[in-house]
This record gives structure tokens, C-alpha cells and sequence, in this order.
């Protein structure tokens, strides 16, 4: 067996333990400071600014549980192998678009500022992710540690 890519291996190490971290933030942010989810509206583009305001904000007590149960599985699906980490990798990415166009909450007054603030970390780890994407890795994330450590075992 061809041992597997160390970059994907540490990407997907790296992430899923992001993901899973993440999970229990927006678990604890949602249920004891739901209302300081208002400002992503403030960065949104048209129109999830308005769906931001309309939709999310009311119900911000259920949806912040719901993206951290999605934040989990997607954290423990990259551990996983295939076709799961492959999931967790598409499943990234179009997280990492929602978020390019939702913004990180930090409200700026030019173009270019609001790019480098609120967008450019999410366009950065869709880049970051792309390899994972584009290569089937068939290992869980142990087993391609091990592949990678001892690899004439």
C-alpha cells in the first residue's frame, strides 16, 4: 500500500481536532451568549444579512446546538476513513464558503479591509483543504499516522 500524504494526514489531524474544539464553543456560546452570534449579521453579505437578522437571531437558541453537532460530526468524520473523511472534506469546504460569505464579525468601513479581516482566513482554509479533496485518502486518521510512522510495517 501506497503510505498515505503527510500534508493530508496533519491537515486532517489538524482540522478534525479544530472541528471538534469548535463544536463545544458554539455549544457553550449558543446556550449562555446567544446574542453575541448578532454581530456575523454585520459582516454578512445580502441577502444572509437580512436571513441573519430575520431567521438566525430568533433562533439562535436551536441553531447554535445544530452547528455544533455539525461541527462534531464533521470533526469526527476527518478522523475516519474513506468515504467518511471525504465527507468531512466537502463538508469543510462549503463551511468554509458560507463562512467566506457571512464574514467573521469584525465590521469594517473598505473593501479590501473587510476581505483581509472577515474573508481571507476562510478562502485560506479552503486552499488548505483542497489537497484532501482532491485525493481519496482511505485511512483513518490513526491508521495513516501509523502508515506513516512505520511505513514497512
Amino acid at each position: 500500500m501506497i503510505a498515505p500524504s503527510t500534508y493530508v494526514t496533519v491537515i486532517r489531524t489538524l482540522f478534525g481536532i479544530v472541528f471538534v474544539g469548535g463544536s463545544f464553543v458554539h455549544l457553550y456560546g449558543g446556550l449562555s451568549s446567544p446574542h453575541s452570534y448578532a454581530a456575523f449579521g454585520d459582516t454578512a453579505w445580502p441577502p444572509l444579512d437580512l436571513l441573519w437578522a430575520n431567521f438566525v437571531m430568533p433562533n439562535i437558541r436551536w441553531l447554535a446546538p445544530c452547528m455544533a453537532a455539525f461541527e462534531l460530526a464533521v470533526g469526527v468524520c476527518t478522523l475516519l476513513h474513506a468515504p467518511w473523511n471525504r465527507v468531512a472534506a466537502l463538508a469543510m469546504t462549503c463551511f468554509f464558503a458560507f463562512i467566506t460569505v457571512l464574514g467573521y464579525a469584525f465590521p469594517t468601513s473598505r473593501l479590501l479591509e473587510d476581505f483581509l479581516v472577515n474573508r481571507a482566513l476562510s478562502v485560506g482554509m479552503i486552499v488548505l483543504v483542497l489537497p484532501w479533496l482532491l485525493h481519496r485518502q482511505l485511512l483513518s486518521v490513526p491508521a495513516a499516522w501509523s502508515a506513516r510512522l512505520n511505513p514497512t510495517s
